[in-house]
């Protein structure tokens, strides 16, 4: 499958205030490798913190890298003009706080029209309204008159008016009720049938094992591993990947998974692996370096292979 959109050797560097006068870097990425293929779902996974919206911010050109390089089709995406803008799209989190409160949904979908500066606008809102399966009679609402999901599904038509290669989706259904939720995944699939490739970001493995088709784990702005979804949830190869599935609730205690990972508070190792001082599998290399491994079509960051 092509590649649409790859990620090298990305890395983040923010300054933070430490005491009055002090300044000192903070690392939300750390040379993160990798890349998106068309029409497909990659999921990034990763507890809060870990630098899965970072990603997604420099992906939309809303962040710049420290170094590193994005780039979509092959070309570097800040070197690109408002035609990305038109091929990569986004949708956030929580529609409440996305969406205009004093806009109509009608004035919503067409905004992204206006900015590109497109004809037969109207028809393309309401072809868009009718994609992500809403009533066209909720057009002209505002967002304080839907409910979250039909909220979702307006920011979703926002995304795909223009008719993108990519979406950015960070955290899209975290802020839904179960049932709703279930109902949006389905919209992403579809889309993705339609062609549209997305980056799914989310902390919920179990939403990972409904949407994506290949799955990326970050913590502490590391790249842990990457395969097919089927091979990270069934074996997974990091640590960090078996912790985190120990944690996705079950229908049985005995279905849990023991992991040895001790709930501690502790700073973000500058080398080596940041999982180390959690690790129960800890070498002393852990500390230092990190070993990058190929096994059966997946990538794995880690000192245990």
């Amino acid at each position: 499958m092509d590649t649409l959109l790859e990620v090298r050797d990305l890395t983040k560097v923010f300054r933070v205030k430490k005491g009055l006068f002090r300044r000192e870097p903070f690392y939300a990425l750390r040379g993160i490798s990798l890349n998106v293929r068309k029409g497909e779902i990659l999921g990034v996974v990763g507890e809060s913190g870990s630098g899965k919206t970072t990603l997604g911010k420099i992906v939309l050109r809303l962040e710049r890298p420290t170094s590193g390089k994005v780039l979509f089709e092959g070309r570097d995406v800040f070197s690109m003009g408002k035609e990305y803008t038109r091929k990569v799209s986004v949708v956030f989190q929580d529609p409440r706080n996305s969406l205009n409160p004093r806009m109509r949904v009608r004035e919503i979908v067409e905004e992204p029209l206006l900015v590109h500066g497109e004809d037969r606008r109207e028809h393309k809102v309401m072809e868009a309204i009718s994609r992500v399966m809403l009533d066209p009679e909720l057009a002209d609402r505002k967002p304080d008159d839907l409910s979250g999901g039909q909220r979702q599904r307006v920011a979703i038509a926002r995304a795909i008016v223009l008719r993108p290669r990519l979406i950015v989706a960070d955290e899209p259904t975290a802020s839904l009720d179960v049932s709703v939720r279930e109902e949006i995944l389905k919209l992403f699939k579809s889309l993705k049938e339609e062609g549209i490739s997305f980056i799914f970001i989310t902390h919920d493995m179990r939403v990972i094992e409904k949407i994506a088709d290949r799955v990326a784990v970050i913590y502490g702005g590391r790249l842990m591993e990457i395969g097919e979804k089927g091979d990270v949830l069934r074996s997974p190869l990091h640590p960090y990947t078996r912790f985190l599935l120990s944690n996705v609730p079950v229908r049985h205690p005995r279905e849990r998974r023991e992991t040895g990972v001790e709930e501690i508070e502790y700073d973000i190792p500058e080398e080596g692996c940041p999982f180390a001082p959690r690790c129960p599998e800890y070498r002393e290399e852990c500390s230092s370096r990190v070993r990058r491994s190929e096994l059966d079509g997946r990538v794995v960051y880690c000192n245990l292979y």
